[in-house]
């Protein structure tokens, strides 16, 4: 089973769910407490809808659900924003920025159920964002959709709800860092590089870092990208895209050269890279596809037109290749192998906590 099966049962049980924590305040139902959060409103593209904004006190948290205005028609999306506890303590202070991105099947809420993030911002004076990014986008806009089946994740999260945190709450935009697992590992990386402007932090946690033709592991990382726009289907039935929506029919056409990490090490330069994967299998990407014969049989063929075949670990040769090349253009960076340690939420939990301190470093530098 997937690691973030037990997170993502349905999308409609998750978010009825999400909406019946107690205490939920809506904005303007206690004005005291809105203020000292900020007074919400549409930006950036995207409006408000289903009675968000949320305010969880508690766990010092808001939730939107949003039209994103046909930047991704496939669900109305949701993101997280978690505030450190001094952030109502103080109106005037700015608080850099975390964009943390969730693996393939996951939703926006996965960071705070399951990575320890709440524990975390006690501990770092950080804003963490958390965004849905698609059961299987791997942070790309879909770039070949079904009609009426738009999925511009990359777009949403980038040009829609960073600019929509930072107008609605105390950000410092020059201050961010993005980090995430697995398929939002990869995210981090080819985001990081595509943005360069935007993060001084970049973090993966059991996330790949090449996706070309020139290795094995590589393969089954273009083919991952290739046949999970389908996976959608596990949660969204109905609206999901088919394999190949990312980028086409092929596994590595040029538009991938733009977002594999291990084809752009010199946008790395100057950055705080951290990296860490277990030796253990990958299995999260490919489990899906045994429980729907007819994905198997269309991945298979696939495999092999490319000459490929599944192997047992994936992301540690994949990572270990990409902190090569880094090492080899003289790029810092931060890489460790976790012995034993498989491709579940223990390993990512260890992997944030030990994270953020040299993260807040640069940060607040």
């Amino acid at each position: 089973m997937s690691p973030t099966t037990p997170l993502t049962t349905t999308r409609r049980r998750l978010l009825m769910g999400a909406a019946a924590l107690a205490p939920l305040v809506a904005v303007g139902g206690t004005a005291a407490n809105a203020a000292q959060l900020g007074d919400f409103h549409n930006a950036a593209g995207l409006k408000m809808i289903d009675g968000s904004p949320w305010i969880h006190h508690d766990i010092r948290s808001v939730d939107f659900r949003v039209d994103t205005g046909g930047m991704v028609k496939t669900f109305p999306p949701s993101f997280r924003v978690t505030v450190p506890p001094s952030y109502t303590e103080n109106s005037d202070r700015r608080y850099p920025v975390l964009l943390l991105l969730h693996g393939r099947g996951g939703l926006f809420l996965d960071w705070t159920k399951a990575g320890g993030v709440l524990e975390q911002t006690e501990k770092h004076e950080v804003i963490v964002v958390m965004p849905d990014g698609g059961a299987g986008s791997f942070y790309s806009n879909a770039n070949f959709p079904l009609p009426g089946r738009e999925a511009a994740w990359e777009s949403f999260i980038m040009t829609q709800v960073l600019p929509f945190v930072h107008e609605n709450f105390r950000t410092r935009p020059d201050s961010m860092a993005i980090g995430g697992l697995s398929m939002g590992g990869w995210g981090a990386l080819a985001l990081g590089q595509r943005y360069w402007g935007h993060f001084r932090s970049v973090s993966s946690y059991s996330g790949p870092a090449d996706c070309s033709d020139r290795h094995p592991d590589s393969t089954l990382v273009g083919g991952a990208i290739w046949i999970c726009p389908a996976f959608d289907a596990e949660k969204y039935f109905g609206t999901s895209n088919l394999p190949g929506a990312t980028w086409g029919h092929d596994w590595y056409p040029q538009i991938a050269r733009g977002y594999n990490p291990i084809d752009n090490i010199d946008k790395y330069k100057g950055k705080r890279v951290f990296l860490r994967t277990g030796d253990g299998p990958w299995g999260d990407f490919f489990d899906g596809l045994f429980d729907n014969p007819d994905l198997l049989a269309t991945f298979k063929e696939k495999l092999g037109e490319v000459g490929a075949d599944f192997i047992e670990n994936i992301v540690h040769p994949n990572q270990e290749r990409f902190a090569g090349e880094l090492a080899a253009a003289g790029i810092d960076h931060d890489f460790q192998v976790v012995r034993g340690a498989t491709h579940e939420w223990g390993l990512w939990r260890d992997n944030l906590a030990e994270d953020l301190p040299g993260m807040m470093k640069v940060l607040n530098a």
